[in-house]
């Protein structure tokens, strides 16, 4: 099974490791890229605060897949059309973040519950600063 927040985490860090191509773009296409970002930030943010309160984040399942459907198109100028379609389909391969709530709202291992949850963050905050980076020119 895959650990899907790992996965959003690992999306987050490849694209911060291209973030010198993504500020190449222009102007308009970086603010769109910097908007696209921090929706995604404030999508984590909502699932690890809805997870901490003992719910279920519905509804963000959608949410990120949506974004993650929009992610090539984007960023494939500056990435290439292969690499922003593999990001895209990874991304769009760990929208289920309703199960895994779910999952760590059944009585567990507090530990795997802060992992997941401190994985999930770190990854918004990187879509946070990339946003910012992307704003900053």
């Amino acid at each position: 099974m895959i650990d899907i927040f790992k996965t959003i985490l690992d999306v987050a860090g490849s694209l911060l490791g291209v973030a010198d191509k993504l500020r190449g773009a222009e102007r308009q296409r970086r603010a769109d890229m910097a908007t696209l970002f921090e929706s995604i930030s404030d999508c984590l943010a909502a699932v690890a605060t809805e997870i901490r309160a003992g719910g279920v984040p519905h509804g963000r399942c959608g949410e990120l897949d949506e974004y993650a459907r929009a992610l090539p198109a984007l960023i494939a100028d500056e990435v290439g059309e292969l690499r922003a379609r593999e990001l895209g389909d990874t991304l769009r391969s760990a929208y289920n973040v309703e199960s895994v709530a779910m999952n760590l709202q059944r009585p567990a291992d507090t530990t795997e519950k802060a992992r997941q949850l401190a994985q999930i963050e770190e990854a918004g905050g990187k879509f946070r600063a990339l946003a910012n980076l992307l704003r900053a020119g």
